[in-house]
């Protein structure tokens, strides 16, 4: 049993690794043009698909007094780029990073969530990233101090992150 966990930590440490390297920017990335928002959109919506079937591989959330995306999170989302890139940072190394990938399919939504990221990057142009935002830390902490839990929790809330990133980019310029 634990010689199992351990073959598939270890694939899932190499697989966000290729899904990291096989989406990380060039030195040339900073000329890659933005994505329409159409695109975009449309790469949102079909990700609501595929969190309502990834939703559907891992147990229900049972916490039910605790949420990871609140409203106040919500209004730091729309106005700071920062915390859009340590918000979706969070999802992919400490949400994802801590699933046990089991399929191909989940390996594949982890790296098509990656190239999302990536192109909400190109879309959003903001300044160096400075330390970790309040509300992250805190987010971090409740998701770590409910264990496994905290994995069904943050996976149950995808969909209201896709709700945001999508309103995000219809207020794009």
């Amino acid at each position: 049993m634990w010689v199992h966990c351990m073959l598939r930590s270890g694939l899932l440490c190499a697989t966000l690794s290729l899904a990291i390297a096989k989406h990380k920017p060039s030195r040339l990335s900073f000329i890659q043009p933005c994505h329409s928002r159409e695109l975009l959109s449309q790469a949102v919506d079909n990700f609501y698909v595929k969190a309502a079937w990834l939703k559907a591989t891992i147990p229900e959330d049972r916490v039910k007094n605790i949420r990871l995306l609140k409203k106040k999170t919500k209004k730091l989302f729309m106005k700071n780029c920062r915390f859009q890139e340590q918000l979706l940072s969070f999802f992919m190394e400490d949400v994802f990073g801590q699933l046990q990938l089991q399929t191909g399919k989940e390996i594949d939504f982890v790296e098509d969530f990656h190239g999302l990221r990536q192109k909400l990057s190109h879309c959003i142009s903001c300044a160096a990233p400075a330390r970790e935002v309040i509300i992250i830390t805190r987010m971090k902490r409740t998701f770590y101090g409910i264990g496994n839990k905290g994995i069904y929790k943050a996976i149950s809330e995808l969909d209201i992150l896709l709700s945001w990133i999508k309103e995000l980019l219809e207020n794009i310029q």
